[in-house]
Formats: C-alpha cells, sequence, structure tokens
C-alpha cells in the first residue's frame, strides 16, 4: 500500500516500471470531508455530550475547521461546555470569540462569500457583479463556478446560502458547479493548479 497527496505518475524520481504498477493497482482518493460532512459529524457529536446548539452555529463551526476533525470536535467541545454553563442558546458572535484561534486554521477570521466572490474576480480579470449576474459564456460561467466550489468548501453556508449569494441560483447549481470543477481538476493540470492556487489566496 502506498500513500500519497499526489498521484504516482506526478512523484518525482519514480521509475516508471513503479508507476505502472501503482497505476494498476486500486488507486482511492481520500479527500477532505466537505461542509455538509462536517456539520453531520457535528451534529452527531453534539448528541454524545448531551447539548442542542443552534443549526447556525454548527453551520459557523463547520465553516471554520476545515482539515482535521479532531480540532472540529474539540472546538464542538469548548463551545458545548461553555452552553451548559450559561444555560442558554449561544449566538454565532459569542461561538467566534471562544473559538478565536480555530477560524480557518490559517487564519484570524472566517472566510466569507464575498471574499472568495471577489478573489476570484480578480484573478480571472471580472467584476464580481459578473459571477453574480446572469451571464454564462465561458470565460464567467467556469470562473463562477469555482468560485461557488470554494465557497461551499470554506464557508459555512448551505447551498442554498451559496446559491442565493451568486444570483438567486438554487442548491442543484452548486452542487453541479463543484462536480464540475471536480471533473475538470481531474484531467486538467492547468485548471487543478488555478483552483489550488485560489485556494491558498483565499486562505491568506
Amino acid at each position: 500500500m502506498l500513500t500519497c497527496d499526489r498521484p504516482a505518475s506526478e512523484l518525482p524520481n519514480l521509475q516508471k516500471r513503479l508507476v505502472s504498477r501503482f497505476e494498476g493497482g486500486l488507486v482511492a482518493g481520500l479527500e477532505l470531508p466537505d461542509v455538509e460532512t462536517r456539520g453531520a459529524i457535528l451534529r452527531k457529536k453534539q448528541e454524545s455530550l448531551g447539548v442542542k446548539l443552534s443549526d447556525e452555529v454548527l453551520q459557523f463551526i463547520a465553516g471554520c475547521i476545515r482539515t482535521n476533525v479532531r480540532r472540529l470536535e474539540g472546538a464542538l467541545v469548548r463551545v458545548a461546555t461553555y452552553a451548559r454553563l450559561i444555560g442558554k442558546q449561544l449566538t454565532v458572535e459569542t461561538v467566534e470569540g471562544l473559538l478565536g484561534e480555530f477560524w480557518n486554521e490559517n487564519s484570524r477570521h472566517p472566510i466569507s462569500i464575498e471574499s472568495i466572490q471577489e478573489k476570484v474576480a480578480r484573478h480571472f480579470d471580472l467584476r464580481v457583479a459578473d459571477l453574480t449576474g446572469k451571464r454564462r459564456p465561458e470565460r464567467i460561467a467556469f470562473p463562477r463556478q469555482i468560485a461557488m466550489c470554494l465557497a461551499r468548501k470554506f464557508t459555512g453556508c448551505s447551498l442554498s446560502i451559496i446559491g442565493e449569494a451568486f444570483g438567486g441560483r438554487d442548491h442543484g447549481t452548486v452542487l453541479h458547479a463543484c462536480r464540475t470543477v471536480k471533473d475538470r481538476m481531474e484531467v486538467d493540470l492547468h485548471v487543478r493548479e488555478v483552483v489550488l492556487g485560489l485556494e491558498k489566496t483565499c486562505q491568506r
């Protein structure tokens, strides 16, 4: 078994015969949990902690802690403990203060849909209005799909909220955008580099 953060064909100094052998076996990609999965983890965990937090708070936490399930659960434990101590529902503002060092693990504040739209528009030399408008030429449609995909990955917003932020589109459009971006990343190295670069930009 070989575990790695990239396909065998992209590993430097690996002999061709080994590349061929690895590619002839079962290749399984292990991806980070998306925001819906992280939300489900939090909802399940809160049951064992004996506390009931609002969906808004759970979505907020899920959007802030992306890469480490232990950190995700640790954040929930802190919030749940505080909720039990004060004996009332917490607001997003309160949770933000409790978990300041957790935000996006590399950032002081949660990433917003608006900031993602601005950074994607700047990269593609577009206006934010192009991403939220109705026009659908390729030079606008694919950057819009990338922005939707990043919004799903980096924010705690629901698919419906993301769609609304992109000109009133429905949740199915957001899901389609995420699938399209993922598929193109798998077959087009340039697209993969652009999306990964934008992910880093969004986290700054």
